[in-house]
């Protein structure tokens, strides 16, 4: 195929969508034979499965591209489960005085001709032939409308993917294809949740790929500093409102969006609209001046050449030579006078600003409060707070104990994770997205007076919660026992619950003192869980860990020491190197059976721990996601079966 020639008819024709169809065949099914009277485009969206359109046969995978010419016979035979898959058929007219053109589309029929591709950003395409597909159930005009614009930018990325790499296409990386959803859709409440789910991985994947490649940040750090891009154009470039600007930008909260453009750009969006238009009339200014001089017209130049350039940087102007001197000095005087008009309010500002720190003062000692500190500093807290929204889950299973119900909690969407008395206690939440990342907009609805957060994963996002409520931030997902030992005194105190939390910490060490004289100390322990990413690798758990140094307290010996790291990538062989009297495997609750997965890996099976039976299965979210005193209390039953 001439890509050239097909790409200039592509531009001459006139083209009618005939019909877009969604298909889910079965397992094993043999499609009958069927004739597809028009061109079209079949798109694979999961599913492996065997197509032949004439006498052309592909062997398809999901996100697979295959075009056909008109009056084509189709057959496909799925491999697996099921085959999902797109079908548009189209037609397409050439209206054209151009006779070679046309000469091209009658006689060598080049629309017509049959290819494949796999496209490297498959999910960009797979959204655009959805909302084409969504687009052609309706029969209202405007909606035929949008069938027709959206099928040409479907034909318009196959025709730039073509045209790129050719016909042999290597799938782009998950991060690129991130990067280009983010910029195609920055306007849409996303998260990393969201684009994970899109892109088809987990989000600590998606994250470990962003910090791992150039972009050297989180996802959504990247969108945060895309959108205040954006944002930056808005303002310059419209009049819109800061809050038009910010639902452009994907924030729905004004004020919100505009803390968090100060945090990034440096400027409130007010004085940053106001800072590019007082350098842009500064500019003008010169330009419009450059024929006058204060001087005489035979005074003196820098140099000879009457060129101007000035260059608007950061805020600033930047004067390039040549220059005029006569230009200089108009700029200066320009900048005396906005000088002199902004310094006349100030006493009225400050009178304004003194008057309202002296109302806040005055408020602050009506109510009382109190100092907490935690790891990012000291914060006041309310003395008897009301309305707490809680970021990690450990947390919430201690607000919990202390008999405080949370109008927030990171619940990652699944509430099902915590433990069912846990959950029948904070029934009538809210949830505020996932412990990764939470929808700060949602707790801002929520007007909390009190935010409990984790140091690990919340440090980033510190002042925009702070800015919501009094935030007090604490080690958790990467704490040991002794770090969740002093949180719970310090969440206690901050939820003025001080006799209640002592209590229940000497109720867990007499039960800790208890399980120590039941269970064999002279054993050596490991905790690993399959990596997500390797089936013979393991992410083992250190000594710094929650759980592994609680078993240390209880006594044993625990086999892998780090000073710095909580976790450490194994494979078997490493395993079988430390080959540990006792191996606590975790488990989430989809997950599939470790010890069934690797009953046929040799040197799985050399591990002493499986050869005698102590290799055990055990709940991820009991023995791991949940770091806190009230499920230590739960897992000391179980301590006691495996470690007699």
């Amino acid at each position: 195929m001439n890509l050239d020639h097909y790409i200039k008819l592509w531009n001459q024709a006139s083209i009618q969508v005939m019909d877009v169809q969604h298909h889910v065949l079965t397992a094993k099914q043999l499609s009958l034979p069927y004739y597809v009277p028009e061109n079209g485009f079949l798109y694979t969206v999961r599913g492996n499965a065997l197509i032949t359109i004439n006498d052309n046969t592909y062997t398809t995978e999901r996100f697979h591209i295959i075009h056909s010419g008109k009056e084509s016979i189709f057959q496909i035979e799925v491999y697996d489960e099921l085959l999902e898959y797109y079908l548009i058929l189209y037609q397409p007219q050439l209206f054209t005085s151009n006779s070679s053109a046309r000469s091209l589309l009658e006689h060598h029929s080049v629309l017509d001709t049959a290819y494949e591709l796999k496209p490297h950003h498959p999910i960009l395409l797979h959204d655009k032939i959805k909302q084409l597909h969504q687009a052609w159930t309706y029969v209202h005009p405007l909606q035929q409308l949008q069938v027709r614009t959206s099928f040409l930018q479907i034909v318009y990325d196959i025709l730039e993917q073509l045209q790129t790499v050719g016909h042999q296409h290597k799938t782009t990386d998950l991060v690129s294809q991130a990067i280009r959803y983010i910029h195609e859709h920055y306007e849409l409440p996303l998260t990393i949740d969201s684009l994970a789910t899109i892109l088809e991985c987990s989000p600590r994947h998606l994250a470990r790929l962003f910090r791992n490649s150039d972009i050297g940040q989180s996802p959504s750090d990247y969108l945060i500093q895309f959108r205040m891009q954006k944002a930056s154009e808005l303002l310059t470039q419209t009049e819109l409102t800061l809050q038009d600007i910010a639902i452009n930008v994907g924030y729905q909260d004004g004020y919100y969006f505009s803390r968090m453009f100060k945090k990034y750009m440096g400027l409130s969006p007010i004085r940053y609209r106001q800072q590019h238009r007082q350098n842009v009339q500064s500019l003008n200014m010169t330009s419009n001046m450059s024929d006058f001089s204060i001087v005489g017209l035979d005074g003196h130049r820098y140099s000879d050449n009457d060129s101007q350039n000035i260059i608007v940087s950061g805020g600033s102007l930047m004067m390039h030579n040549p220059i005029r001197r006569s230009a200089v000095l108009m700029l200066l005087l320009s900048f005396t006078l906005l000088l002199g008009a902004c310094s006349a309010p100030a006493s009225s500002t400050s009178q304004t600003a003194s008057s309202k720190q002296s109302a806040s003062e005055e408020n602050a000692t009506q109510s009382s409060t109190r100092t907490i500190t935690h790891d990012l500093g000291s914060t006041e807290v309310p003395d008897q707070p009301k309305r707490i929204v809680v970021l990690e889950q450990g947390f919430t299973q201690t607000v919990a104990e202390l008999q405080v119900k949370p109008v927030g909690v990171a619940d990652d969407n699944k509430p099902e994770r915590f433990p069912q008395d846990t959950l029948a206690y904070i029934e009538g939440y809210t949830s505020v997205g996932t412990r990764s990342e939470p929808n700060l907009e949602v707790i801002r609805t929520l007007e909390p007076d009190l935010i409990i957060a984790d140091t690990s994963r919340h440090s980033n996002v510190y002042e925009e919660l702070s800015a919501i409520a009094p935030t007090i931030v604490f080690k958790n997902d990467t704490a040991n026992y002794s770090d969740i030992i002093n949180s719970t005194q310090a969440i206690g105190e901050a939820l003025g619950k001080v006799d209640e939390t002592t209590a229940m910490l000497a109720e867990h060490q007499q039960q800790l003192d208890n399980v120590k004289q039941t269970i064999n100390s002279n054993q050596s322990v490991l905790i690993i869980a399959a990596d997500e990413e390797a089936s013979n690798s393991f992410q083992v758990r250190t000594d710094q860990a929650f759980h592994t140094s609680f078993l240390q307290a209880l006594g044993l010996n625990y086999a892998l020491t780090d000073a710095e790291e909580v976790s450490q990538l194994m494979t078997t062989e490493q395993l079988l190197a430390i080959d540990p009297d006792q191996l606590l495997i975790l488990i989430n609750e989809d997950d599939p059976s470790v010890l069934a997965g690797q009953k046929d890996n040799l040197l799985w099976n050399q591990l002493k721990a499986v050869q005698t039976g102590k290799a055990h299965e055990v709940e991820l979210a009991k023995w791991s996601r949940q770091r806190s005193i009230p499920a230590l209390n739960h897992i000391m039953s179980e301590a006691t079966t495996y470690f007699k």
